[in-house]
């Protein structure tokens, strides 16, 4: 038997394609007329009451008792009416609806209908490319990291190049060792005039700083090569 949640979820989806189609929905339409029939039995009743009242020109207990006759009577004629307002309800379904082999917009895929054994090779390609994607991102990472890999290497080897130009081409190296001596005896000498007080000649700084620039041009030849 069909759950109160499920047939309720059947009259929204009905109504949706009622909507769609003509702009307004069958529990529209019915709300509608029980309003009016409604108030056709209030209005009535009323009016009767109302008549009574001053055809015998009631006093005022006479009133509360028609008043209470009202009520009871509006009640009465709704319990009545119910039979005949689920007739109009089905009568109103009945014009206001849609046949079943019309879709919405959104529901057009429903119109190609599969058979079980469709459904799962559908659903068996389906786990085959969720595992091609999956390998394929896999790949694709393995892939990147082998491109760092190599672009690494690449810079090495150009490096490796240039040292191997360079010990190729058997550039001669100028040997250094007797100027490094010199400059510690300057030094030496120059810490020990300091030391003692004794006046250092400008030649002698001359000839000092012309050493150390000699030796400094050398070191920049040896970084430009």
């Amino acid at each position: 038997m069909e759950s109160d949640a499920a047939s309720e979820s059947r009259k929204r989806k009905r109504e949706e394609y009622e909507m769609q189609l003509f702009s307004f929905h069958s529990r529209n339409v019915y709300a509608t007329i029980e309003n009016i029939v409604m108030e056709r039995i209030q209005s009535r009743s009323r009016k009767l009451c109302e008549t009574l009242e001053k055809r015998y020109n009631s006093d005022s207990d006479n009133s509360a008792i028609l008043k209470a006759n009202e009520e009871k009577l509006v009640k009465a004629y709704r319990t009545a009416s119910v039979p005949h307002l689920q007739n109009i309800e089905n009568i109103v379904r009945k014009l206001v609806s849609v046949p079943d082999n019309v879709l919405a917009n959104e529901d057009q895929l429903q119109e190609t209908q599969y058979t079980e054994a469709e459904f799962e090779s559908i659903r068996g390609k389906l786990e085959e490319f969720q595992q091609r994607a999956r390998r394929a991102t896999v790949l694709n990472a393995s892939l990147k990291e082998e491109l760092q890999l190599i672009e690494q290497f690449l810079i090495c080897a150009d490096d490796i190049d240039r040292l191997s130009h360079v010990i190729e081409s058997d550039i001669p190296c100028p040997d250094l060792s007797d100027k490094i001596h010199e400059l510690v005896d300057y030094y030496k000498q120059f810490s020990t005039s300091l030391s003692n007080g004794t006046h250092i000649s400008q030649k002698s700084l001359y000839n000092m700083d012309e050493d150390i620039k000699y030796t400094d041009d050398m070191d920049k030849d040896m970084d430009t090569v």
